[in-house]
């Protein structure tokens, strides 16, 4: 952008992978300029009268960056007491963007909103932050560009002051430091924890009313779609196919293996979601569900940074895959290399007989 200075990157090798890329691809590591001293700005979202896990993994991205407590922006109509509630629960200063049509997502109205807040301010030293969901990427490209802002998005580590995002299917990392001036970031569902001490004392709650109408757009509402809940955020044991699993046929074999466990699940891939193999109910990943069972299996997935960023807290990986550079892998805590085929109905069988 005119005027502005691009973030400076670099880019290095998945650690897994790191022996199979040339040395030329090894010396882009030197390190940028990695001060920051920004207000941190975390734009919250709420659905049903909940704030979204993803918000309150925000915060832990925050601490990380050494401001334990920033500020929120919600927005909305007439959520007074979930506004109030979410400063008492974690200390943080909460702003509500309060405006009769606010109620449902709308990005020209929301960024317009945003913008009457946040254009005020010394907007030099704004660090904005949204979840990595369909209104984070959604809205966080138009107010970067309205604040003449870079977007970094898909933020899964902090690396000093700088962001570490995966690309190429997750062999190799991207390592961005924003340079002067504001910037805008969107940080995966499941990088960073929601869990949060109580703070020793409540945060203050401000009211902004806006006044902000729909010009090219107007929302007609929110419809439910037919969603059966598919029990993945109750399962002690989650089961999940990639499109490794070869057909849809092959499916009954992974929910075999998935009866054996009390308490468990059935996860897809967004491949085999795509595939139409199984209802999107069950994806897990950046555009699915975000999980942390006590234990995850993982069938033909080959480990994408969209998938493992949603299951990759789960406290036990037990991986399954043919292809011993599967990505998954490096998130795994077992590695079987294996034909799912072959090996599920030997481990199933050792299972329910054990030798003795």
């Amino acid at each position: 952008m005119p005027g502005k200075k691009a973030p400076s990157s670099r880019v290095i090798p998945d650690k897994k992978h790191e022996n199979s890329y040339p040395s030329f691809m090894k010396s882009l590591c030197s390190h940028g300029d990695s001060t920051m001293n920004r207000n941190i700005i975390i734009i919250g979202e709420h659905h049903e009268g909940t704030i979204s896990p993803g918000t309150l993994e925000l915060l832990d991205f925050s601490r990380a960056l050494g401001s334990p407590f920033p500020e929120i922006i919600l927005l909305g109509s007439d959520i007074f007491s979930l506004a109030e509630n979410l400063a008492e629960r974690t200390g943080c200063a909460v702003t509500l963007i309060n405006g009769e049509h606010l109620n449902l997502y709308s990005a020209e109205l929301y960024q317009k909103a945003l913008l009457e807040v946040l254009r005020p301010r010394d907007e030099r030293t704004l660090c904005i932050a949204f979840s990595h969901t369909s209104l984070g990427f959604d809205l966080a490209p138009a107010l970067a560009h309205a604040l003449q802002a870079p977007c970094i998005s898909s933020v899964e580590d902090i690396e000093e002051s700088s962001f570490v995002r995966s690309i190429f299917g997750g062999k190799l990392q991207s390592v961005v430091t924003p340079q002067n001036g504001p910037v805008v970031l969107t940080v995966l569902p499941g990088a960073f924890s929601p869990d949060r001490t109580p703070p020793e004392k409540s945060g203050h709650m401000r009211i902004v009313d806006v006044s902000v109408a729909p010009v090219s757009m107007i929302p007609q509402g929110e419809r439910a779609s037919e969603y059966r809940d598919s029990g993945l955020h109750d399962a002690d044991v989650i089961v999940s196919a990639g499109r490794g699993i070869g057909k849809k046929e092959n499916l009954s074999l992974i929910s075999a293996l998935a009866s054996l466990f009390p308490r468990s699940a059935l996860g897809a891939s967004r491949a085999v979601c795509d595939l139409g193999w199984m209802e999107y109910r069950h994806q897990i990943g950046t555009t699915g569900q975000t999980v942390s069972p006590k234990l995850y299996i993982a069938c033909g997935i080959s480990g994408a940074i969209q998938h493992t960023s949603g299951m990759k807290n789960a406290q036990t990986i037990i991986a399954i895959n043919s292809d011993p550079n599967a990505a998954i892998f490096s998130v795994s805590h077992y590695a079987i290399v294996e034909d799912l085929l072959s090996f599920i109905p030997v481990l199933m069988e050792e299972y329910t007989h054990p030798p003795g």
